[in-house]
């Protein structure tokens, strides 16, 4: 059996520190940063060798293959120049164009002379129908007999307070105010609800009316 060997004493030293778990000392940990650089230093110094190598192998063979292209060629032998002769095309001869005959002028027949225009004989307009005129009022003397108090326009009916003469049926009064100005004839006559055929003054009585009146609008009798 070969004897082993001892390690050194920096081997053991490591060794004794690990086993107790301690760390190596900072010149340790700095000589081993060193020897790692200087490997690393060493790897790349032979990459490059082996780069350059490559390179110059590369271009040796770049070299050798230029100089066999070159020794390979040959002058090349100056043509002839031959010439030519030029070919005169035969002229063909050329179709002869037919000329088409114009076409002869299309006569049209004259224009026939218009028909005279016979002017109609004139319209004589009816003279217009005179305006239908309502019936003339009988020619009286206007009188005021009272005033307008209330309109009731769901009846059309307005309340007058008479104030002098007498009114009747079949009466013509004339109602005029701020807004309103028409001509109403009394078909009929109603005091406290009920038909009567005459009204005197003081009294109050309602009569139908076509148009709207208003409070204090003035009745007037045309005629009887």
């Amino acid at each position: 059996m070969a004897a082993r060997k001892r390690p050194t004493t920096r081997k053991r030293s490591t060794a004794r520190r690990k086993a107790r778990g301690r760390k190596p000392t900072r010149k340790k940990a700095a000589r081993k940063k060193a020897t790692r650089r200087k490997a690393a230093g060493k790897k790349k110094a032979r990459k490059k060798k082996a780069r350059k190598k490559t390179t110059r192998k590369k271009t040796a063979r770049r070299k050798k293959t230029t100089g066999k292209k070159k020794a390979r060629k040959k002058p090349a032998r100056k043509k002839a120049a031959r010439k030519k002769t030029a070919r005169k095309k035969a002229a063909r001869p050329k179709p002869a164009v037919r000329r088409e005959a114009p076409p002869a002028p299309v006569v049209r027949p004259a224009p026939s002379p218009a028909p005279a225009v016979v002017a109609p004989p004139p319209v004589r307009l009816a003279a217009p129908a005179a305006p239908a005129v309502a019936p003339p009022v009988a020619a009286a003397t206007p009188d005021r007999i009272g005033v307008v108090t209330h309109y009731y326009g769901h009846v059309d009916a307005a309340i007058i307070q008479l104030d002098s003469g007498e009114v009747r049926v079949g009466d013509t009064v004339h109602i005029r105010g701020h807004t309103t100005d028409f001509y109403q004839r009394i078909e009929h006559i109603e005091l406290d609800h009920q038909r009567v055929e005459s009204a005197r003054a003081g009294q109050t009585v309602g009569i139908q009316v076509s148009q709207r009146v208003r409070e204090g609008d003035e009745v007037i009798r045309v005629s009887r």
